[in-house]
């Protein structure tokens, strides 16, 4: 017996509806808002080792970027509640990055999220992220995260739901750079 164990991948979350349009400040604000909620279901996170669980995040939309143009910097954060905070981050970018200036760019953002250490009660589970936002406004790709700086979340607690909010901070508030999520999925391959 080869011990192959099919993968099974289900959609936790998928719309393709706009959210509202972000006009990004310097606090981080999320880019899902007008969206329905995207949940992390309690207890998801269960296994660990060669069947570790894991989660698959993708969204994209448009960004525009006019007038004086800040860096952008990117990230994930999960939360108890339905209400956004960056009190828990899953991961960030590594560098900010300012966009060449126009007004209509696509921008898509990936990220893995799995299961590292399970704890046996309580908040003391163990995430690890990465991902990237790529763009044609930047020259390079924004990663998050990568080489395990940053990128480590060490206090979830599998019996609770969390909800799941991809974010973005403007070097400073400037107005006429704006993003707009377009569709977002999340896949579940426990």
């Amino acid at each position: 017996m080869s011990g192959f164990k099919p993968v099974g991948v289900e959609v936790l979350f998928a719309t393709y509806a706009a959210a509202t349009v972000s006009s990004v400040s310097a606090s981080p604000v999320t880019i899902t808002a007008g969206w329905p909620a995207i949940i992390i279901p309690a207890g998801y996170f269960s296994n660990t080792g060669d069947w570790a669980s894991t989660l698959r995040f993708r969204m994209g939309g448009f960004l525009t970027a006019t007038a004086t143009i800040p860096t952008f910097s990117w990230g994930l954060a999960i939360a108890t509640t339905s209400t956004f905070a960056t009190t828990s981050i899953l991961a960030t970018a590594t560098a900010a990055t300012a966009p060449t200036s126009a007004t209509s760019f696509t921008w898509k953002f990936e990220a893995e999220i799995g299961l590292r250490t399970l704890g046996a009660s309580g908040a003391n589970s163990t995430l690890v992220t990465h991902g990237e936002i790529n763009t044609n406004a930047f020259a390079a790709n924004a990663q998050l995260a990568p080489g395990g700086s940053g990128n480590t979340f060490t206090t979830y607690d599998k019996t609770l739901q969390y909800w799941l909010f991809p974010y973005l901070t403007l070097g400073a508030a400037t107005a006429g750079n704006t993003v707009t999520a377009q569709y977002g999925k999340l896949y579940g391959e426990n």
